[in-house]
């Protein structure tokens, strides 16, 4: 370049494409131009790739910017005449490297400025065929290359055809308002890109495609992609508009399979085999019969109650539902909720582990009937120790079924002297024992979370919470006893030498977390529920710290959990034949399997716990709610709000003293994005 190129048209490579400039300064990094519209712009040295032969009056810009166009002008109907390709079959043979001028001869017949200008031009734009080799000169691809470059354009150019009928497919489908039905090949891979792209990130193959669909469709670029592809799948009737995007993301399937369904209803036709009730005992009533408790919308009960005297001590039978009386591990059932591993539980409803004609009909603790039950009797002292255990397949009937509401307001009634139902006696006993068996625990290091917990549903269509008490009689002494029966069935396999997976929960890294917070409070439990470790699985009885005790095995739940189902198969298997069925080593096979799975199912319900309770809160947006500081993040507090449980950042709440009543503004929630902006009211 001479050394003062002011006046020369150059020209650069930019984000608008292939862009010319009348130079008006250049140094070593930068060159300053001005464009066709009259403007200055500076672009780096590294973008600028020719400098023409050719100047423009700089006396004004729009002197300099008509000279400019109509050069431009020029050389792109020049450049129209260069066919790349018929130029690199000449020189391909020749590697060395030519000037653009060479180039210009050899396309055009000629290298005046603006022949050279275009054959630049070319170059640059379509780099298949060639590569810059220095200033101003360039050098042939080998054939490979070249070759390679080809099937990509061609590749692109399918890919952009595709893209172009699926969008007119989906585009046709929206005009008419017409849902997704699956018959048009189209629209089906315009909904599996559009899928791909709302579930996961753009960037992934499929999710890039979806984007191409999209700005096809709204007629440029997107800003939120993955917003923009939900709401057209929910347009198109293939999402609903509270989809929770977890069951996707984690491919869980709704529906069972035809065999799986047909198994199913055989089984709960049949009845149980008659090799799985020879040896049961049938349990006489106890002081009022077994006792279900559960929340009003259980459908798959597990677990029930009964209280017998034992001497000076009382025999509690915690009462398991036992699906393996019907159901094999083998069987198709069986597979399928191993694959399952747990039901998922949804404010909108469930996923159940197993097919409802089993899980709520004759394997459920229904009070229509003996059912077979392994009962894990403990007897228990007041002073809430065990003297005796025994684990046996029973055969009982379930005398009725309370809510935890019911059970509340009976052991209220009992201790205002106004109820004289046995079944009253038999609660206020089993909530005596309860207390002591808690005491014993937390004097063993358990630690009690105690807050109240936030039930979410879908009722008719509206968002629904309750506040479950943790101070509940009834939720208090259920849970005592769950744990009690599973860290007894531990114990017993420990003894016995039957292979188990135990939990362990080892102790926080900051024992001293909670110093300074009151036990009980809203603070304390949120400073603890994030001090806590992770459990973790183990074929060795361990200590575990929330809970206090040693050897805990899940076995409460085999209805809802596939974890405790083959609990339930170890267990019977040894009582049956002296030896389990599975060895350690199949045994942490399945149950690592199984983990996996069951921790997806709690990230995708709490997912749904999360959006719903946010969309509950945003008929909140523009009005003030309370809500108690637990924790500060520098100027920012965290604050539990009463109604939700959320436990939201507020901006300027962070110097509030832990545990002081705030009230909130709550100025947008957007429950799809996951945002919320709160404000100190």
């Amino acid at each position: 370049m001479a050394a003062n190129p002011a006046g020369r048209i150059a020209f650069a490579v930019t984000q608008k494409g292939v862009v010319a400039g009348v130079v008006i300064e250049r140094s070593p990094a930068r060159t300053a131009v001005i464009v066709a519209s009259g403007d200055r712009e500076v672009w780096g040295n590294d973008r600028v790739f020719f400098v023409a032969d050719a100047r423009a009056p700089l006396h004004s810009a729009r002197a300099a910017a008509d000279a400019l166009a109509a050069f431009v002008e020029r050389v792109d109907e020049t450049r129209a005449g260069i066919d790349l390709a018929t130029t690199w079959d000449l020189l391909s043979d020749d590697p060395a490297p030519r000037g653009v001028a060479d180039f210009a001869e050899l396309s055009l017949g000629r290298a005046g400025p603006e022949e050279t200008a275009a054959a630049a031009w070319a170059l640059a734009e379509d780099d298949s065929y060639f590569r810059r080799s220095g200033d101003d000169a360039w050098q042939p691809y080998p054939r490979d290359a070249v070759e390679a470059a080809r099937r990509r354009r061609q590749r692109e150019a399918q890919e952009r055809d595709q893209a172009d009928r699926v969008a007119d497919a989906i585009r046709d489908l929206l005009d008419l308002g017409a849902p997704f039905d699956g018959r048009d090949a189209a629209a089906r891979t315009g909904v599996a890109w559009l899928k791909e792209l709302a579930l996961a990130e753009p960037d992934g193959k499929e999710g890039a495609r979806g984007a191409a669909v999209l700005e096809r469709l709204r007629g440029g670029a997107v800003s939120s992609p993955q917003i923009e592809a939900f709401r057209t799948l929910v347009a198109l009737r293939v999402f609903d508009e509270d989809e929770i995007l977890g069951v996707h993301r984690n491919r869980i399937r709704l529906a069972f399979p035809p065999e799986v369904a047909a198994e199913a209803e055989r089984i709960a036709a049949a009845g149980r085999p008659d090799a799985e009730m020879a040896d049961r005992v049938a349990l006489a009533p106890g002081l009022a019969g077994a006792i279900a408790i559960d929340d009003p919308w259980t459908t798959e009960v597990d677990d029930a109650l009964m209280v017998e005297p034992a001497g000076d001590a009382t025999r509690v039978h915690v009462l398991i539902a036992d699906p393996s009386a019907a159901v094999p591990l083998a069987s198709a059932v069986g597979q399928e909720g191993m694959a399952r591993a747990a039901t998922l539980y949804l404010p909108a409803g469930k996923v159940p582990k197993m097919p409802p004609i089993l899980s709520e009909g004759p394997l459920s603790l229904l009070p229509d009937g003996p059912r077979p039950m392994l009962d894990f009797a403990c007897t228990v002292g007041a002073d809430g120790r065990v003297s005796a255990f025994r684990v046996a397949p029973v055969v009982a009937a379930i005398d009725r079924r309370l809510t935890y509401e019911a059970v509340d307001a009976l052991l209220a009634a009992g201790d205002a002297g106004g109820a004289s139902d046995p079944a009253t006696a038999a609660l206020s006993r089993l909530r005596g024992l309860a207390d002591a068996v808690r005491a014993r625990r937390v004097e063993a290091g358990a630690v009690l979370v105690e807050r109240d917990e936030i039930s979410v549903r879908v009722e008719n269509g509206e968002v629904v919470l309750r506040r479950l008490p943790w101070e509940s009689p009834a939720r208090r002494l259920v849970a005592e006893f769950m744990v009690l029966a599973c860290t007894q069935a531990g114990a017993f396999a420990r003894a016995n030498g039957i292979p188990t997976v135990y939990r362990r929960q080892n102790p926080p890294d900051d024992r001293n977390a909670t110093q300074g917070l009151k036990p009980g409070t809203r603070a304390f439990a949120y400073r603890m529920v994030r001090t806590l470790r992770r459990a973790e699985l183990t074929t060795n009885p361990d200590f575990h710290f929330g809970l206090g005790v040693v050897g805990y095995t899940q076995v409460t739940s085999p209805l809802r959990r596939f974890q405790d189902f083959i609990e339930h198969v170890q267990l019977k298997g040894f009582l049956r034949t002296g030896r389990a069925p599975l060895d350690t080593d199949a045994l942490l096979r399945v149950f690592g399997e199984l983990e996996g799975r069951a921790e997806a199912l709690t990230q995708v319900e709490r997912e749904a716990k999360r959006y719903f309770t946010l969309k509950y809160l945003k008929r909140f947006e523009n009005q003030d709610v309370a809500g108690e500081v637990v924790a500060a993040l520098g100027s920012r507090g965290i604050v539990s709000l009463d109604e939700t449980g959320l436990e939201l950042p507020v901006a300027g709440a962070g110097h509030l003293a832990l545990g002081t009543r705030v009230v909130v503004r709550v100025r947008e929630v957007d429950p799809r994005r996951d945002r919320v902006t709160l404000g100190l009211g």
